[in-house]
């Protein structure tokens, strides 16, 4: 009975021998491979876009500083794919990492990069912006078409390429990411937010629009974030434009279009003036015509018929 488990087990045992000296030849091999140069690669040499204002050059020197690489890719390295990704994701610009692929003498990365949709002035005078998720930029020049929050909010509680800490600043990025597409559209490009009891509200020179909570973030009776931006496409649509007015489409059973009080308080916020904007708001004397508005709405009472005399 033995010899034949022996008889049993051999080829089995021999297999499994052969399959172990084959793998440790291939590794043998791979390791007198590693340091040729055939299979090394200068880690500025890796394929890969840059972010949009940054030179592919300056940009891979600033993920190997920041993830503390070596200059150069032994690409025979069995993690080499897994502390690329982490190198790359570790960049404040860097949203996400795709596929990265590492052939012999070439790495391609594919990357998704963060785009500024908010500007911030800080208090230390300079401008700071944030993406979609209100997560802090590198310092770059701002565009001009950006919406500028100039409520006052918070210092950030973090590095570049972590989140502001304000949700404010994140209410403000999600609804200005929201309407990116449409800026242009509604003449809203450079618009000012302002964030009062999570309210927020775009301005700019003869328009005022009284937007809510952010999409995502809204109460009860208030409009979906959809409609909201329906109802200004529309009113633009029929009327060429919403100048003039101020756009209350913050409700879902209401909305109101109304002119401008002549005696509203005006800021002006330039993102490349010599002054930089005070940060110090006296609220009491802004006047929200829209939020005395629909009070008067919401505070009434339902019209109801009598119809007991019929």
């Amino acid at each position: 009975m033995q010899k034949w488990i022996v008889q049993g087990l051999a080829p089995i045992l021999c297999g499994f021998a052969l399959l172990l000296a084959v793998i440790g030849a291939g590794r043998a091999a791979r390791a007198s491979l590693h340091d040729r140069v055939a299979y090394c690669l200068a880690f500025a040499d890796i394929d890969c876009q840059p972010p949009q204002g940054m030179s592919r050059a300056v940009f891979l020197k600033e993920v190997r500083s920041l993830a503390h690489l070596p200059a150069t890719l032994h690409l025979l390295d069995e993690d080499l794919t897994a502390r690329l990704h982490r190198a790359f994701r570790a960049h404040p610009w860097v949203e996400s990492v795709g596929c990265v692929a590492v052939g012999q003498a070439w790495v391609h990365v594919e990357i998704a990069y963060r785009q500024a949709v908010l500007a911030i002035p800080s208090v230390e005078g300079r401008w700071r912006m944030v993406d979609r998720h209100g997560v802090l930029l590198p310092e770059s020049a701002v565009p001009s078409h950006l919406p500028v929050l100039i409520t006052e909010v918070a210092k950030p509680t973090g590095p570049t390429g972590s989140h502001w800490g304000d949700a404010r600043v994140v209410a403000a990025a999600k609804t200005a990411a929201f309407l990116q597409a449409h800026l242009t559209q509604l003449h809203l490009n450079g618009s000012q937010i302002e964030i009062t009891e999570g309210e927020i509200v775009f301005s700019k020179p003869g328009v005022r629009i009284v937007w809510g909570h952010a999409p995502g973030q809204e109460k009860a009776d208030e409009a979906p974030a959809q409609v909201k931006l329906r109802r200004l496409l529309d009113y633009q649509k029929e009327h060429d434009g919403l100048e003039g007015l101020e756009h209350d489409v913050c409700l879902l059973a209401y909305q109101g279009h109304f002119p401008l009080w002549s005696d509203e308080p005006q800021k002006a916020v330039s993102l490349y003036g010599a002054n930089h904007p005070s940060f110090q708001t006296d609220r009491d004397q802004v006047l929200n015509s829209s939020q005395s508005r629909r009070r008067c709405f919401t505070d009434a009472k339902p019209f109801s018929v009598d119809t007991s005399s019929r």
